[in-house]
């Protein structure tokens, strides 16, 4: 299992990575901690892999350094529906690997995959408090997940209920699906008026050299800190 201290020495690796520069990852988004608006859809998605289904729906892109020789980057789409939150990864990243299938298993961090981490009252403090969560998915569809505590630090025993699928399109690009239930966020959801602080993340080694490097959305170097996240902000239907 992954524990409190495990999470936050991570994080001070990634606060190391980060002040040797933005080549290390973690400071390259193209859009920097602004709003994604997701669009409402009339019918639950299912995680079927079909990138068809998220056509007319909003996204944002951004990149990491290269790995291996290879461009990294990912294109996020947003969704959603009076039961869910709809999440979309389309990660293009260095070659694909991939070791931990055991729940909460241990460095899956290392594993390519893909990382969101919510605040669903968008208090934007440093503090990581109950209304906070993270998932980690790795390209084996292995989860980690986490709660912040009135404490302010990550609860790794807490188990999510959202629904996810990652599928594996060559040996350098993947997507994620994920249906995270509102129920789960805390909140009603409503057309124009619902806005909760998200950050969205992508992790890879290259299993050549051993090489890894993460980034993110909103260049954070410490990811389980909800003063920097983005906002995703609720709209009407799509255009399809």
């Amino acid at each position: 299992m992954v524990d409190v201290v495990g999470t936050w020495t991570l994080n001070s690796m990634r606060m190391t990575l980060v002040a040797l520069g933005d080549s290390a990852g973690g400071g390259s988004g193209r859009e920097k901690c602004r709003a994604l608006r997701a669009r409402k859809t009339g019918t639950p998605l299912p995680l079927d892999g079909d990138s068809e289904k998220w056509r007319g729906a909003e996204h944002v892109t951004f990149e990491g350094r290269p790995l291996g020789g290879k461009p990294r980057r990912a294109t996020v789409y947003a969704l959603w529906d009076a039961q869910n939150l709809y999440l979309f990864f389309d990660v293009h990243s260095s070659k694909l690997q991939a070791s931990v299938r055991e729940h909460d298993g241990d460095e899956l961090w290392l594993d390519d995959g893909i990382e969101f981490l919510i605040d669903s009252d968008r208090h934007r403090t440093k503090e990581y408090l109950p209304d906070d969560f993270a998932y980690h998915i790795n390209i084996l569809n292995t989860v980690v997940d986490d709660r912040g505590t009135a404490a302010g630090q990550p609860d790794p025993a807490w188990n999510g209920t959202a629904r996810h699928m990652a599928t594996i399109l060559d040996d350098y690009h993947y997507v994620v699906e994920v249906a995270v239930p509102w129920r789960e966020i805390g909140l009603e959801p409503q057309d124009g008026q619902t806005v909760i602080g998200i950050d969205l993340c992508v992790n890879g080694k290259d299993p050549a050299t051993g090489e890894y490097d993460y980034f993110d959305w909103c260049g954070l170097p410490v990811f389980h800190d909800p003063s920097g996240f983005g906002d995703l902000v609720l709209a009407g239907s799509r255009n399809t």
